[in-house]
C-alpha cells in the first residue's frame, strides 16, 4: 500500500487548488506515471495483494502481469533472451491466495509491440479504491521485449470481444488474432458488479522533451480527472471498425476498439493559415501508442510544414526532424469541435536523443490488407477523454491552461511551481515507484 499511498500523496500536491473541485470522488482517481520520455503512461493496479504498475491502454482489451520466473523471447527467431531484455520492472507476479487457474484456456495476444502468452486465470484486483474479488484476467509467462522498465504487463481498456483467452489445446501464437473466448475485461466486471458508473475518464499530461520518467497524469473511474478543462465536450459514438474482418471479432460485427469517424484534419504554419482537409476517416482512440497514425495524405502534408521540415526514415517508417523544430498548427474534428495539438506534443525525443514526429502513415501498421487509423498520445494529452462503454460514446474537452490557447494541461504549469517548492517528495516519488517494482 506504500505506493499506492504515495501516489495519493503525490497526486494531491500536483493538482492545483482551483482545480481539485472538479473531481467527483477521489477514491476513484489514479495518477500516471509517464515513462520512456512521455510515450508510455502507467497506472499502479494491485493483484493478489501486490502493487504493479501497467501500462494503460484503451487499444486493447486484456489486463496481464508478467509471472516470477516468466520466459523473454526476441521477436525474430523466438530465441530465448535475458529476462532483463524484456525490460519489465522487477516485480512480477507470483501466486497468490486469491489466485483460481482458468481450466482449458490460454491466454496469448500480439501488438505492434510483440506478441504475449500465458494462462488466464481469476484474481482480486483492485485500482483507483475498487476491488473485484474474482476477475478473470491473464499471468504472462512468456513475452517479446515490450516492458518500460516501470511496468509489470497492461491494463486494457478496449471492449471485450477482443479480449484475447483462446482454446488451450489447440492455440498457437499464428492465431492470436482470431479464436477467441470472449470475456468481460475489468472496468466492465466493475460496472456488472454496480462499483463504478460505466465509464472511465483520461487526462495525460504534457511531458517535458527530454525527460525519461515524470508525473503522467489521471486516470479516473466513473468520474472526471482533476484538471481544468473546457466545459463542452463533444460526444462521438463508438463505432464497429470497418476495416477489421469479422474473424477478429469471433465472427460477429461488435465494438471492438474505441473506433469513431474524424471528421476532417485542419493544419498550416499558423491559426490565420490554415487547410482542411475533409476526408473524413474512421479511427480508433489508443492511449498506448505514443504515435498517431494517418491518413499518408494527410501526415505527409503536416510533417512537411516542420521548421525545418521532417525527412522520411523508411527503416523507421517515422519522420525525423530537428529537436528544436517549430511544429505546424494540426487538429482534428471530432463531434462539432476541432480539437489542436500543443506543438510540443508532435515531436518526441527518443532515448537515443534522435527526435521524431508524433504523426505517421497508417500504412506503416497495416495488417495485411487492412489499414487502421489510429489517434495516439499526442491527442490525447490536449484532452480530458470520456470513454463511455454505457453509452457507446467517446466525450472530448478541450483542456485549458490559463493564458494559453493550445490546450495544454493546466497542471503542466502547477508542476513548474510543485517541483521548486516539493521537488524532493517527487524525486523520492519516482525513486519509490521504481525501487517498489524491483
Amino acid at each position: 500500500m506504500l505506493l499506492q499511498n504515495l501516489l495519493t500523496i503525490v497526486a494531491g500536491l500536483l493538482v492545483p487548488a482551483g482545480a481539485r473541485s472538479i473531481q467527483r470522488s477521489t477514491s476513484k482517481t489514479s495518477p500516471l506515471i509517464a515513462t520512456q520520455y512521455g510515450t508510455v503512461f502507467d497506472a499502479p493496479v494491485t493483484i493478489g495483494n501486490q502493487t504493479f504498475m501497467l501500462l494503460v491502454d484503451t487499444g486493447s482489451s486484456d489486463t496481464y502481469v508478467m509471472q516470477t520466473g516468466y520466459k523473454c523471447v526476441n521477436s525474430t527467431d523466438n530465441l530465448v533472451i535475458p529476462e532483463r531484455d524484456c525490460l519489465y520492472a522487477n516485480k512480477t507476479y507470483h501466486i497468490s491466495k486469491t489466485y483460481r487457474h482458468v481450466r482449458n484456456e490460454m491466454f496469448g495476444v500480439e501488438y505492434g509491440a510483440g506478441l504475449a502468452s500465458g494462462l488466464m486465470a481469476y484474481e482480486e484486483v483492485s485500482m483507483s479504491g475498487v476491488t473485484v474479488n474474482t476477475q478473470k484476467i491473464a499471468i504472462s509467462n512468456n513475452s517479446n521485449p515490450m516492458g518500460d522498465g516501470v511496468n509489470s504487463g497492461l491494463l486494457g481498456l478496449g471492449y471485450p470481444s477482443i479480449t484475447s483467452a483462446h482454446p488451450a489445446n489447440h492455440t498457437s501464437n499464428s492465431t492470436y488474432w482470431h479464436d477467441r473466448l470472449v470475456y468481460s475485461p475489468v472496468l466492465f466486471t466493475m460496472y456488472e458488479q454496480g462499483m463504478i458508473d460505466p465509464y472511465f475518464s483520461l487526462a495525460l499530461a504534457h511531458t517535458p522533451q527530454n525527460q525519461s520518467t515524470s508525473f503522467g497524469g489521471y486516470m479516473t473511474l466513473g468520474g472526471l480527472p482533476p484538471v481544468n478543462h473546457s466545459s463542452h465536450f463533444s460526444a462521438v459514438p463508438v463505432e464497429v471498425t470497418d476495416n477489421i474482418p469479422l474473424w477478429y471479432t469471433s465472427g460477429k460485427s461488435v465494438r471492438s476498439y474505441w473506433t469513431t469517424t474524424v471528421r476532417n484534419i485542419t493544419y498550416g504554419l499558423s491559426r490565420n493559415n490554415l487547410t482542411t482537409n475533409t476526408t473524413s476517416f474512421q479511427a480508433f482512440v489508443d492511449s498506448g501508442n505514443y504515435i498517431s497514425y494517418l491518413p499518408s495524405a494527410i501526415v505527409d502534408s503536416i510533417n512537411a510544414l516542420f521548421s525545418p521540415p521532417a525527412t522520411y526514415d523508411s527503416d523507421l517508417g517515422l519522420y525525423i526532424i530537428d529537436c528544436s523544430a517549430k511544429a505546424p498548427e494540426f487538429g482534428l474534428s471530432l463531434g462539432d469541435q476541432t480539437f489542436y495539438h500543443d506543438g510540443s506534443d508532435l515531436i518526441y525525443q527518443t532515448s537515443e536523443g534522435v527526435c521524431v514526429s508524433s504523426l505517421a502513415s497508417s500504412a506503416e501498421v497495416s495488417l495485411g490488407d487492412v489499414t487502421l487509423n489510429i489517434i495516439g498520445v499526442p491527442f490525447l494529452k490536449n484532452v480530458v477523454a470520456v470513454f463511455d462503454f454505457g453509452k457507446n460514446e467517446m466525450r472530448f474537452a478541450r483542456k485549458i491552461g490559463s493564458g494559453n490557447t493550445t490546450s495544454t494541461l493546466p497542471v503542466s504549469r502547477a508542476l513548474v511551481r510543485y517541483h521548486s517548492q516539493y521537488g524532493a517528495l517527487i524525486a523520492l516519488f519516482l525513486a519509490l515507484t521504481t525501487s517498489l517494482m524491483v
